[in-house]
């Protein structure tokens, strides 16, 4: 059964997962969306990625920018920069026939592509728009794996950047209702996904109070993925799976006990309620994922 202050992050509207690349973010966020399904809700898995992460994990071929329901009640999209700022103008602004005429044509498109933030500004309109307005697919539960840290942390000062541009119009009021929507929590919440290693904790450390002094989007839980099992006293001195030794193992498992309450010394000086949940370590995964081995692993999520 998943722990409650789990359940809570899943019942927000939007939940928008980051961490440094590589460490299980699109696994976590799609064990996240699978974990939602289960709780009876109706899941939109968002990534905006050159390549397809989360298709593959289902088993089909990458999608792109079109909305598919690759597991029953979980749809998944691929969103790319050039559609969403058509969707944009067209499902946002109203303005479809200005669109034709006017946005099409290349040396506009050009133009357009060179305003900074507009990217970003656009991406963020689209989850807005999954959450509040899409009266067609009404979904529950909107789920981004959205960018490395880094990159996440210029998407959520875009809207204060556009705010403070001096531009007008209903560019600005759009923006203004995206920001007003990302900084309520009750609706919004970023998951942090880390691993137990010295310099990515640093890294996340770090991040965490970035996000905390110019986001309108609040940090919710921390996800420690990647943590090693604990060795049962009678387990042969060689583990067959890992191949390493007792004494190897037993070594990584205190060094990621030490940066872990770092972590955890850390993250209460920004924010003492913050939960902080640790995967456990489980090798790679087949594709297609197996839904209920997937469940199972977030499932076992413990809270520090």
């Amino acid at each position: 059964m998943l722990q409650e202050s789990l359940v809570e992050l899943l019942s927000k509207k939007l939940v928008l997962v980051t961490g440094k690349g590589g460490i299980g973010k699109s696994l976590v966020s799609t064990a996240l969306a699978l974990e939602a399904r289960k709780l009876g809700k109706k899941v939109c898995l968002v990534e905006s990625t050159a390549h397809d992460q989360i298709a593959p994990l289902f088993g089909v071929a990458p999608i792109g920018h079109q909305l598919r329901e690759l597991s029953p009640g979980v749809f998944v999209i691929n969103l790319n920069a050039q559609d969403n700022f058509r969707d944009f103008v067209i499902k946002h602004l109203g303005f479809a026939k200005l669109f034709e005429k006017v946005f099409t044509k290349p040396i506009v498109r050009s133009f357009i592509q060179m305003l900074p933030g507009i990217a970003e500004l656009t991406l963020l309109g689209r989850l807005f728009h999954f959450v509040e307005l899409d009266k067609e697919n009404k979904f529950d539960i909107v789920i981004f794996d959205g960018f490395a840290s880094g990159h996440f942390h210029s998407l959520m000062r875009t809207p204060d950047a556009v705010l403070h541009s001096g531009m007008s119009g209903p560019v600005i009021d759009e923006t203004q209702r995206v920001r007003s929507f990302l900084s309520d929590k009750s609706k919004v919440g970023v998951a942090l996904v880390t691993v137990p290693e010295e310099l990515i904790i640093s890294e996340a450390l770090d991040f965490s109070q970035r996000l905390a002094d110019d986001s309108p989007a609040v940090l919710s839980s921390v996800i420690v993925n990647r943590r090693w099992p604990d060795i049962h006293p009678d387990a042969p001195p060689v583990d067959e799976k890992l191949n390493v030794s007792r004494a190897y193992w037993e070594q990584q498992q205190n060094a990621q006990g030490k940066n872990i309450e770092r972590l955890q010394e850390g993250l209460k000086a920004i924010d003492p309620k913050l939960p902080i949940w640790v995967l456990e370590e489980r090798g790679s995964f087949s594709e297609p994922l197996d839904v209920p081995a997937m469940q199972a692993w977030i499932e076992g999520a413990k809270k520090l």
